[in-house]
């Protein structure tokens, strides 16, 4: 009878993978289809690595030039393929990497023997004394720093020293250091961790079952989908999660979760892998217990394939993906309902032009006042009479108003209603309240037993608490992430208070793995003396949100014409592409649609490839070319670079919504212009461009 082993593929064997020609992958597909079945095969030609750093190293042949890195431990059925390259190229990997698993933190860590000595960049100023001499030995070692390594730490004294040690550390250590250099208390960093009380250096099966070790390595099982992990290699997020992640997406959780967390920080990520999670814990109930909800079309879209590329069919038969309207009329419809939502601004901007015809004489409010009174005190407070408006609450709203004026006021709002009645449309706000009546008249059961919610902070109240009533209370129900610092639409909401209780149960992503802390710094920046919440009630600020990577500042341009900007975005893309970013990662976004078409066509003229991201137009991986798109557009994806093209500032792009004599308002239209350009820039892993064009 054969052993059982233990087969792991480690996320340096996919980058490797990624990186060899197109038609030697196959090669490593068949390889690796009869490793899988038996590790010990004759045919996997096992040869020893005579100088290799680390004695357990063997190549195998993988074609006629071709060799895979495996570590063959010398006690124990785990195997762990680490590298694939050229013959050459394979050895001198294996010379120059041992494999250890750490006696303090006990994960699998891959060092790099020949890199990380420390340099001190020219120009920095050494401190008195090292960066980590509050530390002791023993604390380095909890920190996830390898023995060998505690020394050459203890002689970091900058922060540009230790980034410039980044690559000669595991992942795990540098990003502790790095974490404790910015101000985190080294109580926090262990506590997170959660290192196990003993720990067997030999005990490659048990360390590959701790949080740690599953952010670099993946143990592959029969019910494990390699064929479409190797067909897209780089995106690690679908494989690898991070520790922190994991411990929010694998937990049985006793009743609602929030999680925040700035721009890249993976909080998508861990909400897709916590639906997929649910799936499998789900799998023996019938129909589509989890749901899994964002705000707009186009992320559910997104999100829909995303989704489908980490899960079977069977868990995904278990998940729906839907946007929150969707998902909500489809609830009105099974109960005969035949309204239609309305979305369309310019019928919307109608409805409201017949319906000022009804302003009282003599009060001298400007027209933009009537409908944000409707947006922000009538339909969130669900005011159906002139009585329920004069008991509703205006706070926030900058104009005071007596009850003879609400009394006056109201016939406005009212034949708004009838306007939107007579045209079969129900504002989104009160199709949720339909919904939600529905639910709570007839008891109906969905069938859901846990929601996932993306995009949180653009949800109304309305939304949530139809939410909320969707799924039974208990645990595992509503799974919630969202960051108000990337509030692109109107809507505040305290969780608390439409029946959400997150006590005990609200948790934090601080580490941004996509843009640069330069970009992320930018980014940040952009939101100076803004206020914003928690998405319950209390203010939230982006302390300890640090990036781990580093690049060029965001470059700022200013032209005096159309036609210079057009040279200097020109001469932007070429740049790129010798760079050898692919264009394909490279998107120009633009505040307006109508000026994503300009562009668009603009760079089509100058025979460039383009694709224009638009509502139902997927960013398509398949497709060459650079990317245009609005900054609404781009919410929930990510480029290597971004172009922002022909922006002026958040306060112009504010006073366009309307001059409206309400300084709450205008405040709140600012707020989310700032949100907006903040969103964009941190769309940009490795460079971004701000270009202005001086009027």
């Amino acid at each position: 009878m054969q052993k059982t082993v233990k087969v792991a593929l480690s996320d340096d064997f996919l980058r490797a993978f990624a990186a060899i020609p197109r038609d030697r992958q196959q090669s490593v597909v068949k390889f690796m289809a009869t490793f899988r079945q038996n590790p010990m095969s004759l045919g996997i030609n096992y040869e020893k690595i005579n100088d290799a750093t680390d004695p357990r190293m063997r190549s195998v042949r993988i074609g006629i030039d071709y060799r895979g890195i495996v570590l063959k431990p010398e006690q124990g059925d785990v195997y762990c393929l680490l590298w694939v390259d050229k013959h050459d190229d394979a050895y001198d990997w294996a010379r120059r990497h041992k494999v250890a698993i750490h006696p303090e933190v006990g994960t699998i860590q891959v060092l790099e023997s020949s890199r990380g000595e420390v340099v001190a960049p020219e120009g920095t100023r050494a401190a008195p004394e090292g960066l980590f001499a509050s530390l002791k030995d023993r604390e380095l070692l909890r920190l996830g720093v390898p023995q060998e390594l505690v020394q050459r730490v203890r002689s970091i004294v900058t922060v540009e020293q230790l980034e410039a040690s980044q690559a000669g550390l595991p992942d795990d250590a540098f990003e502790a250091l790095y974490l404790f250099a910015a101000g985190e208390s080294y109580e926090s960093l262990v506590r997170e961790r959660e290192a196990p009380a003993q720990v067997d250096i030999e005990d490659f099966a048990g360390a590959l079952e701790r949080d740690g070790s599953k952010r670099h390595f993946l143990v592959i099982t029969d019910d494990l989908d390699l064929e479409a992990i190797l067909a897209e290699p780089l995106a690690r997020w679908r494989v690898f999660l991070h520790p922190s992640q994991r411990k929010l997406v694998e937990r049985d959780w006793n009743g609602p979760v929030r999680v925040l967390g700035g721009a890249g920080t993976g909080k998508t990520v861990a909400a897709m892998h916590r639906a997929a999670w649910l799936a499998r814990k789900l799998a023996d109930v019938p129909g589509k217990p989890v749901l899994f909800t964002t705000f707009t079309r186009t992320l559910a879209d997104d999100i829909r394939s995303q989704v489908a590329s980490i899960t079977t069919p069977a868990e995904r038969d278990k998940i729906e993906v839907a946007n929150i309207d969707q998902w909500a009329l489809s609830v009105l419809r099974r109960a005969g309902y035949r309204h239609e939502l309305l979305f369309d601004g310019t019928k919307r901007r109608g409805l409201w032009t017949r319906a000022l015809t009804r302003k009282p004489d003599g009060e001298q409010y400007p027209d933009p006042f009537y409908q944000a009174e409707f947006e922000r005190v009538v339909l969130p407070q669900a005011c159906e009479s002139v009585d329920d408006y004069l008991r509703a609450s205006r706070v926030g709203r900058g104009r005071q108003l007596s009850r003879s004026s609400r009394r006056e006021l109201w016939p406005v709002f009212a034949e708004y209603r009838a306007q939107l009645r007579s045209a079969n449309l129900r504002e989104p706000e009160e199709a949720y309240r339909d919904a939600l009546a529905i639910l709570k008249r007839e008891g109906t059961s969905l069938g859901i037993r846990s929601i996932v919610v993306d995009e949180a902070q653009d949800l109304s109240p309305q939304a949530l608490a139809l939410l909320r009533a969707a799924v039974p209370e208990g645990p595992n129900d509503l799974f919630i992430v969202g960051d108000a610092h990337q509030r692109i639409y109107r809507h505040k909401v305290a969780l608390s208070r439409v029946g959400i209780d997150i006590r005990g149960r609200g948790r934090k992503l601080r580490v941004n793995y996509r843009t640069t802390d330069e970009i992320r710094k930018w980014a940040v920046a952009q939101l100076a003396n803004c206020t914003i919440d928690d998405l319950d009630g209390q203010p939230d600020a982006l302390v300890g949100y640090q990036s781990l990577s580093h690049g060029p500042t965001p470059e700022l341009v200013n032209s005096s014409s159309r036609a210079e900007e057009r040279s200097v975005i020109e001469a932007a893309i070429d740049r790129l592409k010798t760079d050898g970013i692919p264009m394909r990662s490279v998107c120009l976004v633009t505040r307006t649609n109508a000026e994503a078409n300009e562009y668009a066509q603009w760079l089509h003229s100058t025979g460039r490839e383009t694709l224009k991201l638009d509502r139902g137009t997927p960013d398509d991986q398949d497709k060459a070319g650079v990317r245009v798109a609005t900054m609404h557009r781009v919410k929930g994806l990510e480029f290597d670079a971004v172009i922002l093209a022909g922006y002026r500032t958040p306060e112009h792009y504010a006073k366009e919504y309307g001059e409206e004599e309400d300084a709450g308002v205008m405040l709140d239209n600012l707020t989310s212009e700032r949100c907006l350009l903040h969103v964009a820039a941190t769309r940009a892993k490795r460079y971004l461009m701000v270009s202005r064009i001086q009027r």
